[in-house]
């Protein structure tokens, strides 16, 4: 559980890509890291901290004990696993059914929505392993855009001029 902070969770490939499953923050808890207590996970996966954070880990037979004999607490796991996989699964099709345009696009629109900014305090690397792309074609995009004038480019940040043209792509 994340008492206070954020932090990423994410997919590697055999090659070092990276793929953003969802992000967690204060008071959200993960448990598909949580393999060796629910034996039905059987992926990897990875969390970096965003920021400086609290986390609570609880012991592996507690928790084993306590999901196998509270059936509150095992429902409660699996509503967990359910919404993270929900999550999983839109983060999929987007990366197979979206073009990276398209893709970059809503993640851009979503950011400025999340941080009520119209200013992304993200470098291009963090952009491409959020969205599962490279830096470069990332940087090629944002090019793009800013030569649209969709949006200003900066040392890591990016400006949003234009939210709603965004949006349309």
């Amino acid at each position: 559980m994340i008492v206070g902070g954020t932090s990423r969770v994410y997919i590697m490939s055999e090659e070092g890509r990276e793929i953003t499953l969802f992000r967690l923050k204060e008071r959200d808890c993960c448990v598909l890291s949580a393999s060796c207590v629910i034996s039905e996970i059987t992926f990897d996966t990875y969390m970096m901290a965003e920021s400086d954070c609290d986390i609570l880990i609880v012991n592996y037979s507690f928790f084993n004990k306590l999901i196998n004999t509270n059936i509150y607490v095992k429902c409660f796991v699996y509503e967990l696993l359910t919404e993270r996989l929900s999550t999983v699964m839109w983060v999929m099709q987007q990366i197979l059914f979206n073009k990276l345009d398209r893709r970059l696009a809503l993640f851009l629109a979503d950011e400025c929505e999340k941080s009520k900014s119209n200013e992304i305090k993200m470098t291009q690397e963090e952009i491409a392993k959020n969205i599962g792309s490279t830096r470069e074609v990332v940087t090629r995009m944002l090019n793009k855009f800013a030569s649209e004038d969709l949006i200003e480019l900066a040392r890591k940040s990016i400006v949003i001029k234009d939210i709603d043209k965004l949006k349309c792509i």
